[in-house]
């Protein structure tokens, strides 16, 4: 899950609000690290949405950044890293999770208007039990749009198509929007200027 900053109430079409990251994510950025964080090029093998993708979020890795955004980690993400059944990468995935986890952490523990961890999980029992997120057939996925409701993000950002994405139409009553990565840079791109 990703947090920004707002930015003097001016919209910019969502490029300077809350943003929530999945394990797909984190799963992507891990494996395609060199051309989203360093600039290498993206491979030419690669289907046009995963190059889509890698484009998407070296660009909004980027903007971020130069714009302060704050990066959002859901604690029941590293459930869904944990079940990973090859030992090598699993120690990455972990290696990078704890690295998100302890920068969300601070985020949390200093900033008084998200709420604890225990008034997120208050909320998650809550929201679990009203049933809405039932349409979701996993309950990883209903335990992470929780945690974006939680800490009040207004898109959810995930590569999942199986499920979430493909389910989005049916939770548009949520207060954030379910994207991909190449539809939450379409929204940013206009604007990313402004944060240079």
């Amino acid at each position: 899950m990703t947090r920004c900053g707002q930015d003097s109430g001016r919209d910019f079409s969502a490029a300077s609000t809350d943003r929530t990251i999945k394990s797909t994510i984190v799963n992507f950025m891990l494996d395609h690290g060199s051309s989203i964080h360093d600039g290498a090029h993206v491979p030419t093998a690669l289907d046009s949405r995963t190059a889509g993708d890698i484009d998407a979020l070296r660009n909004l890795v980027a903007t971020g950044q130069r714009a302060g955004w704050q990066m959002a980690v859901s604690p029941y993400t590293y459930s869904e890293i944990a079940a990973t059944r090859d030992s090598a990468r699993l120690s990455q995935l972990d290696s990078w999770f704890q690295e998100l986890w302890q920068y969300w952490r601070s985020v949390v523990g200093s900033d008084e208007d998200l709420p604890t961890f225990i008034e997120a999980d208050e909320l998650r029992v809550r929201m679990l039990t009203s049933g809405y997120l039932s349409v979701l057939p996993d309950i990883a996925d209903r335990v992470l749009r929780c945690d974006a409701l939680a800490y009040r993000c207004d898109l959810f950002c995930t590569r999942d198509w199986t499920t979430i994405l493909k389910h989005r139409g049916d939770l548009i009553e949520l207060p954030f929007e379910i994207v991909t990565p190449a539809e939450w840079w379409d929204r940013v791109r206009p604007f990313a200027a402004l944060f240079a």
